[in-house]
């Protein structure tokens, strides 16, 4: 049978990674835009590309690294992935360009993606099975909030102390160490769990001593219709340009609160305040998802992220109808737009596993993702316009009927496929 004290350690490896490799590449960037404004005299726009180049460039790379899960061992696949990772940070220490910092940042999210968004997830995937796997890969998935705790501080504290450059040189190195140690140390390929090319070899002797604990992780690893096969379902495209209006509307609500909160006249003080709700609200999100698709499914956990993000959007749009609404604003978006946090974590993993299976999933979630990515880079672009043009009441708008209608699409869909049984063809 499975370990189950091995399976924990997996789910603490994956904890870890998110935590300090992914929290150093995804999470604290925001925190250098000061002083790369100070240091090198960047235009806010500038900062602003160095964003967009890296999501789009792991986006579109994300289909490629996708097929390296088919033949190549998962423990190796990371490994190079923090390499990568890594790397994009520390050389950000000896770029004083803006071009540079644009290939940096797409160097850093490529091996981000790698190991981290499709990395993780097929892990978790080899080592659970059913409701288990849902609730492992929320909690692993909340190590990136965890680490934000510790993260956010230090890195103030370094900036305040020392040269932007010498900040990122710190980062990336503790990023490749804490990575290369967890990887080497941790991560273990799951014994019972079989790919196409070892089936026949193996099938008779899974089935034969290691339980049923075993066979079913075995026979997971098998089943869905495969990558092939998942792109010429007409339904696999709904559910991703569905899934596309939901990026830009979460670019819009992950990134413009502060600007927007500042517009409403609430101090940098009680913005930081709000942060810290929105944090501990994003660690119990994590948690959340990875319960709700394991006990609701899909189409249910997916019904429930669309109350929540909408609650928390008619909040942010309520600040707008006088200055005592100001905080409620605040706070009630912190407070519930963090449990929808696993509407962009955890969810492409398990939409995709749910619907299709685990057969080449890192394949199918690599092509899914590219369209929420691509719609969170234009998003604010499109956003900002609107402000500037028609004012925040008709951006928040804006990101009502994204948000609605890309729900809908994407529950009405996801329906559909979910009445296929498609994640259990073997």
């Amino acid at each position: 049978m499975i370990s189950k004290q091995r399976q924990y350690l997996i789910v603490f490896a994956a904890m870890l990674l998110q935590a300090v490799p992914y929290g150093i590449a995804q999470n604290i960037p925001p925190l250098f835009i000061s002083p790369l404004e100070r240091t090198y005299h960047f235009s806010l726009s500038g900062i602003g590309f160095i964003f967009t180049i890296g999501a789009v460039a792991s986006s579109f790379a994300a289909p490629f690294l996708g097929r390296l899960f088919r033949s190549n061992p998962v423990k190796w696949i990371m490994f190079g992935g923090i390499i990568v990772s890594a790397a994009g940070v520390i050389v950000n220490a000896f770029a004083t360009q803006l071009w540079m910092f644009l290939v940096t940042s797409a160097i850093t999210q490529i091996g981000t993606i790698t190991f981290s968004g499709l990395g993780v997830p097929y892990l978790i995937g080899t080592w659970f099975s059913g409701a288990e796997k849902a609730k492992a890969l929320g909690i692993a998935f909340s190590g990136g909030s965890i680490g934000n705790f510790f993260l956010q501080p230090i890195v103030e504290h370094l900036l305040a102390n020392y040269p932007v450059s010498r900040v990122y040189l710190i980062m990336g190195v503790v990023s490749l160490l804490i990575g290369l140690l967890v990887v080497l140390t941790m991560i273990h390929p799951n014994p019972h769990t079989l790919t196409p090319a070892s089936e026949g070899q193996a099938n008779g002797k899974t089935n034969a001593g290691n339980g049923d604990s075993a066979k079913e992780s075995a026979n997971a690893a098998l089943q869905g219709i495969g990558y092939k096969a998942t792109l010429k379902l007409k339904g696999f495209w709904l559910l991703s340009l569905s899934y596309a209006l939901l990026g830009l509307a979460v670019a819009a609500m992950s990134v413009q609160y502060a600007e927007y909160f500042r517009h409403l006249h609430i101090n940098a003080d009680l913005i930081g305040t709000v942060g810290s709700v929105f944090a501990v609200s994003c660690l119990i999100g994590n948690l959340l998802g990875g319960w709700l698709f394991g006990k609701l499914g899909v189409v249910k956990a997916m019904g429930t992220a669309f109350v929540f993000q909408t609650l928390a959007l008619l909040a942010l749009i309520a600040g707008l109808f006088g200055s005592n609404l100001a905080l409620f604003a605040a706070f009630g978006w912190a407070a519930i737009y963090g449990l929808n946090v696993f509407s962009y974590t955890s969810a492409p993993a398990l939409i995709v596993q749910g619907l299709f299976g685990m057969k080449e999933s890192s394949e199918i979630l690599g092509t899914f993702s590219v369209f929420f990515a691509v719609g969170f880079a234009i998003g604010n672009v499109i956003f900002g316009l609107l402000v500037d043009h028609l004012g925040f009441g008709a951006a928040w708008l804006s990101v009502l009927v994204y948000t609605v209608v890309g729900y809908i699409g994407l529950l009405i869909v996801a329906g559909a496929l979910a009445r296929k049984n498609y994640a259990k063809v073997s």
